[in-house]
């Protein structure tokens, strides 16, 4: 009896090994694609998960992400509608929405990431020709991700991928743009230096003129006020020298009055004179003493 219900039993885990070693069946994980192929051709495609039977050795699977990715393409440099060139930095993020054309078109994200570049870069020139640099600085940025995102759409569409997301994340001037810029600024400083410079000299003439007038101002009245006291004190200096003189000379004349009257009369000199006047007068006033 037991063996007869052990034959039942054994009899399907045989051929459930067997399915298994041989691969009849394949699990569909809940964030994974899966695109069965048999003779080259699509013949199923799952993209909810579970357990599915396919043909051993002829059916077989192909597993593609459901998540979304990020693809971000190298710069790419154009030309804007003033004629300058900008160099724009951009990447996108996307999903597998169809993965049997996805398959059939893409299948491998080496070609994926070239098809993507190929569309951006296409995109991005088209755009750019459309706008100005002011454009982009006076922030009709998110416009433009919004034209390039529409002009992708499309193409990803006949890739097998739906774009959610572009994003510019920075664009830049072209090198040698970038140095002749630097070379400007720079010019443009040196500029501003040396006008700062020829003022700082110009002021400092300036001072220096105005210090110098200011120093001969008072050296002049300096020279004025001196030759004004030197004058005073000459005047002063004469006065007293001729007050000084005139005291010397009464001196002198009594002196010489004196020699005179001991030298210049001979004993028993009678003279008849005015004693009030000339050298006689001394005599007048020595006999009222």
């Amino acid at each position: 009896m037991k063996t007869k219900y052990i034959k039942y039993i054994v009899v399907p885990v045989i051929l459930l090994a067997l399915a298994v070693i041989f691969g009849v069946f394949y699990i569909v994980p809940t964030n994974q694609h899966a695109v069965i192929i048999r003779f080259g051709e699509i013949v199923r495609v799952h993209s909810t998960p579970g357990i599915h039977a396919k043909l051993p050795i002829i059916d077989i699977v192909h597993f593609y992400p459901k998540w979304l990715q990020e693809h971000d393409s190298p710069p790419v440099e154009t030309v804007l509608g003033d004629r300058r060139n900008v160099v724009f930095d951009t990447f996108i993020i996307y999903r597998i929405s169809d993965p049997a054309m996805f398959h059939t078109r893409i299948r491998t994200q080496e070609r994926l990431a070239q098809r993507i570049d190929d569309v951006m870069f296409g995109a991005v020139r088209v755009v750019a020709g459309l706008y100005t640099y002011e454009d982009i600085l006076s922030g009709r940025r998110d416009e433009i991700i919004e034209q390039t995102l529409e002009r992708i759409r499309g193409p990803a569409g006949e890739m097998g991928i739906e774009v959610v997301k572009a994003a510019i994340i920075n664009f830049t001037l072209p090198e040698i743009n970038l140095r002749a810029i630097y070379e400007n600024m720079q010019s443009e400083r040196l500029r501003i230096a040396q006008g700062i410079l020829s003022a700082g000299r110009a002021e400092a003439n300036r001072i220096t003129s105005e210090a110098d007038r200011r120093a001969q101002e008072i050296i002049a009245s300096a020279q004025r006020q001196s030759q004004t006291l030197r004058g005073e004190g000459d005047k002063e200096a004469q006065i007293i020298i001729a007050n000084a003189m005139g005291n010397a000379y009464s001196l002198y004349e009594l002196i010489k009055a004196m020699e005179f009257f001991r030298h210049g009369l001979q004993d028993n000199t009678i003279l008849v004179v005015d004693p009030g006047t000339g050298l006689f007068r001394y005599l007048n006033n020595m006999a009222g003493r």
